[in-house]
């Protein structure tokens, strides 16, 4: 990565600096380089800034030293200071279009890294209660945590995805009263729907899949003919769930089911532990978690009634990730409404002896589904809500995969259904794939003419926007690490957009195939460089690369 090599430079200047005595020895752990703000520079350091307190110079002083010391590299054009001494860094243009070689010779593994190198991680994402189809809502949180799954692996992370099954408490309870009320009324028995049952149509279409003999339900106690149903329901449900994530090619290594921290004894555990520890308050017939300055803080952690909040059955979850499995992190992609659990949960880990941080919450806000300009209303409880298995009917799981991709997942999002049905530029997700399918098209009638990408003569590349181009494409591995290591998934959609807008503008400002051969063969060359990165970008998006397409008539 180019920010790594400018970093590497400015080490050993501070190491050559330190061994000649113009500047004292000091850990800094950064050297504090960025992309550059300004358009005459590509990256910028604060370095000479945050080292004047400490070596008592002005940092302009410092930064003309450290520039004195920096080693030759051929990737630097230029070095020069800025304002109160920042040190900006132009780089070569002949050094940057010869990366095209390198970019080439990755192929598809080019944006790769290994700054998270050999680390375990998992990615607990989805984890919807088994009480219905998936909303459009979760979605959202399943196209996130499969992309921030890709990006750590690219980051050289070993990754494992997996799928909290709430399968215990009132929840899924509900689900299997409100099913025994369908199935009794579809038999002919009086039957009152339980107050907090659901009453989306797929209840009643799903219990007329029921055949059991009503003489065989009936032989059975109320309570076990709930938990029966709640047991049918709760595999129907998970059928459903994984029949919906298909179309968006979502896999899990692993379904981790609740019922079997319970019936293993795992939650009972985690409760003892923390009693002997001292964070366990039993008062009002509950059993509470005490946390905070003083433990003035308190969550129930068992009911009244005896039965095990969702906070506790939590804990001992991530103990069993974290002690058991040993994975040096979990990351949780959650709903929006979690925000208040993750302190608590982080608290518990802390009082256990777990580093808190070992723990990541990645929090999806809601989304809003728009058409002609209205929204869609979403409640799976009352049955008003879109379903993803219609949305991806509507608009494919590309659009899907984009469009809750683009924003950052703290952010509230509207799905504008209208732009995602649109074969035009003005559809994001349609540029970026269209412009891979121009360059598969460039490529092709390339051939048909007896003429190959010649890495050899990319010394021809020099044209403004080929040199921007190509600084672009070099960005990949920076934008993997950085929406790796930061939860960010979204700067990956918004660096597709971009690389496929630039490759745009060059291809309608300079064509590729002229009569100049030469300059044929080496902006081949680097077409083929920008086809690698765009089709690398949407793989990490799991969105198809296509090699042709048609547009509407009359789009540019």
């Amino acid at each position: 990565m180019n920010r790594t090599r400018i970093e590497a430079l400015l080490a050993t200047a501070l190491e050559r600096l330190a061994e000649s005595g113009t500047l004292p020895e000091i850990e800094l752990g950064s050297m504090a380089v960025e992309k550059a703000r300004i358009p005459d520079a590509d990256y910028s350091s604060t370095l000479a800034l945050r080292l004047a307190s400490a070596v008592n110079q002005p940092p302009r002083s410092i930064a003309e030293k450290i520039i004195g010391a920096l080693p030759d590299h051929p990737m630097i054009g230029s070095v020069s200071i800025a304002g109160p001494g920042f040190v900006n860094f132009v780089l070569d243009p002949a050094w940057i279009a010869g990366q095209v070689e390198a970019i080439i010779s990755s192929d598809a593994g080019f944006g790769n890294t290994a700054s998270l190198s050999g680390r375990r991680i998992q990615v607990e994402f989805v984890s919807v209660n088994p009480t219905g189809p998936l909303t459009v809502g979760h979605g959202r949180s399943a196209v996130i945590g499969d992309v921030l799954a890709r990006l750590l692996q690219a980051a050289g992370a070993i990754v494992e995805r997996e799928y909290y099954i709430n399968d215990a408490g009132n929840q899924v309870r509900m689900l299997g009263l409100s099913l025994r009320h369908q199935y009794r009324l579809r038999h002919g028995f009086e039957s009152q729907a339980p107050s907090a049952g659901y009453r989306g149509a797929y209840v009643a279409d799903w219990a007329a899949e029921i055949n059991w003999p009503p003489e065989e339900i009936a032989e059975l106690s109320e309570p076990e003919q709930v938990e029966r149903f709640t047991d049918w329901g709760v595999a129907r449900a998970l059928a459903e769930i994984k029949a919906h994530l298909a179309p968006l090619d979502i896999e899990f290594d692993s379904w981790y089911s609740e019922s079997r921290l319970h019936a293993d004894g795992a939650v009972t555990a985690a409760i003892q532990a923390l009693k002997q520890r001292g964070f366990v308050q039993e008062r009002e017939d509950a059993v509470w978690f005490a946390h905070g300055e003083d433990q003035s803080q308190a969550n129930v952690l068992v009911k009244r009634t005896g039965e095990p909040t969702y906070l506790a059955a939590d804990v001992a979850y991530h103990c069993d990730k974290l002690q058991l499995r040993e994975f040096d992190t979990a990351i949780d992609i959650v709903g929006a409404d979690h925000h208040g659990h993750t302190a608590r949960m982080k608290a518990a880990l802390g009082a256990l002896g777990i580093d808190p941080e070992r723990l990541t919450y990645v929090l999806c806000q809601i989304v809003h589904v728009v058409v002609d300009g209205e929204p869609v209303r979403q409640s799976k409880r009352a049955g008003d809500f879109e379903l993803l298995v219609q949305l991806l009917d509507d608009v494919g799981a590309d659009a899907v995969r984009y469009f809750m991709l683009s924003r950052d997942p703290n952010s509230q999002m509207e799905f504008d259904l209208d732009l995602a049905r649109r074969q035009s530029d003005e559809n994001p997700v349609h540029k970026i794939r269209y412009a891979h399918a121009r360059i598969a098209s460039i490529l092709r009638r390339a051939g048909e003419q007896g003429l190959a990408p010649d890495i050899a003569l990319l010394s021809l590349i020099t044209e403004p926007e080929e040199i921007a181009i190509v600084k672009r494409m070099l960005e990949l591995p920076e934008v993997v690490d950085m929406a790796a290591t930061n939860f960010e998934p979204h700067r990956l959609a918004h660096y597709s957009l971009a690389l496929a807008s630039e490759f745009n503008s060059l291809y309608h400002r300079h064509r590729v195939i002229s009569e100049d051969q030469r300059l044929s063969r080496a902006r081949l060359a680097l077409t083929r460089a920008v086809g690698i990165t765009l089709a690398r970008s949407l793989e990490l998006m799991g969105i198809e690369a296509p090699q042709f397409m048609q547009r509407e008539a009359g789009s540019t």
